[in-house]
């Protein structure tokens, strides 16, 4: 990992000047990656910020992980800490680019995905495997100063999306799509990386979906979060929420997909993702209203609405995580840019 510095200051001293949004009850905070925290060399666009980036994860300590487009139009992932930026680069010799950072665990464990340079002569389930397709996206693991890939024997492309403090981690594995090859899965630190989701291996009904993702879990694993697209016409995308291996259907928020299989869907919505969960049971993700209209969401438990989220003068959000004091992280986009964001609930 190739560390930068820019002086951000901290989250909460931007917070302060940045006033309330009543209506959601949260304080706003752009993210924006600067360019002195480009790797060397790296193209610089004339706003002196990164073309775009996005916040996709947040630890109990405020430490918020990401990805961001350089002025040559390459991604990398990116590590905000203590208001500096640090530039998230895997050192492999066969990657082609960092993609992005999604997850980093209490301990400072970062997880995210990266591509493989074109090799079709390599062990086709292998790190260094790349055919074009899907098969050349893999996750990976950056732990105590490491980098190692996070792949399932037997499939060549895998998401790594979160981890817990334990090192378990949750994503997706897929073949040469991320369509009917793709499926929710888990790598289980005390054991073998273990599917939890995908091809009937289970009889759990919650899993054996296709196209599907988990993004996030409980510190004990008891609760899963993601997202599932259906075989509908045209095909529907819904969130699903598992609680000890069963699939749970809030009385709020309840709906069946074509095949009758419970789900969770933001009401009168036509898409749903679900894209993190914190220890207190409250779920992030993002829906798209009847006008077509993105917004991010806040779910609390115990059965009342989803609480609609809406970056200030945005034409899109999206809420990709939350830790344990509510901290939401995501991205909005507005005059045709794309930025990471911050909501800190105004009672904090």
């Amino acid at each position: 990992m190739r560390k930068h510095t820019w002086i951000f200051g901290t989250i909460c001293s931007i917070l302060l000047s940045i006033g309330q949004s009543a209506a959601q009850s949260f304080t706003y905070v752009s993210v924006d990656v600067p360019c002195s925290a480009f790797p060397s060399g790296t193209a610089c666009p004339a706003t002196g910020y990164a073309v775009a980036t996005v916040a996709n994860g947040i630890n109990p300590g405020g430490d918020i992980v990401g990805n961001y487009t350089d002025g040559n139009n390459t991604s990398h992932g990116f590590l905000l800490r203590d208001g500096q930026f640090s530039t998230i680069d895997v050192d492999f010799p066969w990657a082609a680019f960092t993609i992005g950072a999604y997850g980093i665990s209490p301990g400072g464990d970062i997880v995210g995905r990266y591509r493989a340079k074109p090799n079709t002569t390599a062990d086709p389930n292998s790190a260094q495997y790349c055919d074009g397709t899907a098969a050349c996206i893999k996750g990976f693991l950056y732990h105590l100063g490491k980098f190692s890939t996070v792949l399932y024997a037997g499939h060549p492309g895998a998401f790594a999306q979160r981890i817990t403090a334990d090192g378990d981690i949750y994503g997706c594995l897929h073949n040469h799509n991320t369509g009917n090859s793709m499926f929710g899965a888990a790598w289980r630190r005390s054991g073998n990386i273990s599917l939890i989701a995908g091809e009937g291996e289970l009889t759990d009904p919650t899993f054996g979906l296709p196209m599907s993702m988990n993004n996030g879990a409980t510190p004990d694993g008891s609760t899963i979060v993601g997202f599932y697209t259906d075989m509908a016409t045209p095909p529907h995308t819904h969130g699903f929420i598992v609680q000890n291996s069963f699939l749970q259907q809030p009385a709020w928020a309840a709906c069946y997909d074509i095949s009758g299989t419970p789900c969770y869907d933001v009401p009168l919505s036509t898409l749903t993702q679900i894209w993190d969960v914190n220890s207190g049971q409250q779920f992030v993700g993002t829906y798209k209203d009847s006008s077509g209209h993105q917004h991010g969401f806040l779910q609390l438990p115990g059965g009342s609405a989803p609480i609609q989220l809406d970056y200030p003068g945005a034409s899109a959000t999206i809420a990709f995580g939350i830790n344990p004091d509510s901290v939401i992280v995501g991205q909005y986009s507005a005059n045709g840019n794309v930025h990471g964001f911050a909501a800190v609930p105004a009672t904090e």
